[in-house]
């Protein structure tokens, strides 16, 4: 009997996707599929009109004529979904399913094709098409103002850019992996953030006055168009604005040149994956080693000192949280955002849009996405870091309800304590901001933390998915789960941007302040009243979660 031909590349795209498919929608049928399908296409809907908008923005009859605008505005967008795209496992401290080789070990199919079978399925997400489409609409609006020469060329720089980008997102999301399974991650993560300070503090901040210029009474008209020039030559000598600069060749005829551009976005891309499948081996060869070390204490018991049960499981749930290695690197986060907003002058670009109000938008909007980064990440899925243990706590004498709760404690008193150190820091680092900024920016917090924590537990109990402690994987959470994350936490700061578009650009008031703390009132109110609700779905549901979080 003949053995049949292994898979050729196109099957295993094929079958992966198909795989992933069924992993990203739970396996579920009927109803459930539906809404997840649904979701998909909601949370893919902002990509309609960012794409429309750009595409609007290169026919605009100043722009379209102009020797210059399109092809900086091409560059610079090149550039920033470039950045966007590569920094995104840093700014979601995330692990997804496209660096497991253990999900697919069984399957006949080598390390390698696996990388790029699912680095090329990574470009099919919402979060993708999103990304990406301000430049698609871009491109598509200056291809249809200037025919470019071969387009099926074109499509095919597309491409590559697409692939460069998912090449070094590998890059960027297997060191975070790297960093997250060594024993020192948390010296790693913080000697990071002080090199990261110390050398931002050397670089002078962007000048954007040309841009103010631009945006105020002198107009488009009265700007240095050398400075235009220069970067736009600039962004396209680095790797992302390869694409844009083959473009503008392409629509001159010149085949040669956008050819090299080509050729120079293939070589960096393989650059990428050669470095993405170095650092996964690493991983992978290191992941059968303990997880990150914890120092032995001694005889220092921190339990010693713990008067009751519910204290004890208050604990034993900051200890874990202060243990975990995803924790700290979704604390680093915000203060990360804040030197690069220094650096890149997006304050003074802020202040010139928001005036007054420009300190209570940037330092409440920080605070909140600490705050969210931290509370949502672990909230939502909150059993999931008990997995075997959560039988042990099921069956100690122990009311469920109450790690549930201590859960919660920790959880809200972990976001607050990161918006409180982000506040400081922001006005320590920047120099800026009020005492009444600062004020709206806690009071805000206390307004999304219950909403997080109410939606985190029901979330908890009706999409309960296994964690894997080793990070060789992750079983994710539903796409219905993460849009209901999101909507909860849109509801959770929508007071703090109502009050803020109330107050104007003259800045926050008093007023602002009360409207505030009113809604962080209700909203903890509104916890309050749903606890026990999710108590009483713990007690029936304890079982399914169970099992959930300890699958194989």
């Amino acid at each position: 009997m003949n053995r049949p031909a292994a898979p050729g590349f196109l099957r295993h795209l094929w079958l992966l996707w198909g795989l992933r498919l069924n992993i990203g929608l739970n396996s579920g049928s009927g109803r459930n599929r539906l809404l997840a399908v649904g979701a998909f296409l909601l949370s893919s809907a902002p990509a309609w009109g960012l794409g429309v908008t750009f595409y609007g923005l290169m026919r605009l009859r100043p722009i379209a004529e102009s020797g210059v605008w399109p092809f900086f505005i091409l560059n610079l967008l090149c550039f920033v979904t470039a950045a966007v795209w590569v920094t995104w496992p840093l700014m979601s401290a995330g692990v997804d399913d496209h660096s497991e080789l253990s999900r697919y070990a069984p399957f006949p199919i080598s390390p390698f094709r696996l990388l790029i079978a699912s680095t090329v399925a990574s470009l099919f997400e919402p979060r993708a098409l999103v990304f990406y489409a301000p430049l698609t609409g871009a491109a598509l609006g200056y291809a249809s103002v200037h025919p470019v020469r071969a387009p099926w060329f074109a499509f095919g720089l597309y491409v590559l850019f697409a692939l460069l980008n998912a090449a070094w997102s590998r890059v960027g999301l297997h060191l975070v992996l790297n960093v997250l399974r060594e024993k020192h991650s948390a010296e790693l993560i913080g000697g990071g953030f002080v090199l990261f300070l110390v050398g931002a503090s050397l670089i002078p901040p962007i000048d954007t006055s040309w841009l103010t210029t631009a945006m105020g009474e002198g107009g488009v008209d009265k700007l240095d168009m050398a400075i235009i020039v220069d970067a736009t030559l600039a962004l396209g000598r680095v790797p992302p604005g390869f694409f844009g600069d083959a473009l503008l060749e392409l629509s001159y005829g010149y085949r040669r040149n956008a050819l090299a551009d080509g050729l120079g976005l293939l070589f960096f891309t393989l650059v990428g994956l050669g470095l993405a499948y170095a650092l996964l081996l690493r991983f992978h060869r290191g992941v059968g080693r303990a997880g990150p070390g914890v120092k032995e204490s001694g005889d220092n018991d921190p339990f010693a000192r713990t008067r009751s049960r519910y204290t004890t499981l208050v604990v034993r749930e900051a200890l874990d949280l202060w243990r975990n290695p995803r924790a700290r690197l979704l604390a680093s986060v915000p203060f990360v955002l804040a030197i690069l907003m220094k650096l890149t002058s997006g304050r003074a670009l802020f202040e010139y849009m928001l005036g007054a109000s420009a300190d209570a938008w940037l330092m409440g909007g920080l605070c909140i996405y600490g705050a969210v980064v931290m509370a949502s990440t672990f909230s939502q899925n909150t059993f999931a870091y008990d997995g075997h243990g959560l039988a042990m706590l099921i069956a100690a004498p122990v009311r469920l309800g109450d790690v549930l709760r201590a859960k919660n404690v920790v959880q809200g008193a972990a976001a607050g304590a990161m918006a409180l150190l982000v506040g400081v820091f922001y006005r320590v680092y920047f120099g800026k901001g009020t005492a009444l900024d600062f004020l709206c920016a806690m009071a805000a917090v206390v307004s999304v933390i219950p909403v997080l924590l109410a939606a985190g537990n029901f979330l908890s109990l009706y999409f309960p998915v296994k964690f894997h402690a080793s990070l060789k994987r992750r079983d994710k959470l539903p796409l219905t789960a993460s849009m209901l994350g999101i909507v909860a936490a849109s509801v959770g700061c929508a007071p703090f941007v109502w009050a803020l578009r109330f107050a104007g650009k003259s800045g926050p008031t008093g007023q602002t302040l009360a409207m505030i703390a009113l809604c962080a009132t209700v909203n903890v109110v509104l916890y309050r009243a749903l606890l026990p609700l999710a108590l009483r779905l713990l007690d029936y549901r304890k079982e399914i979660v169970l099992r959930a979080v300890t699958r194989e």
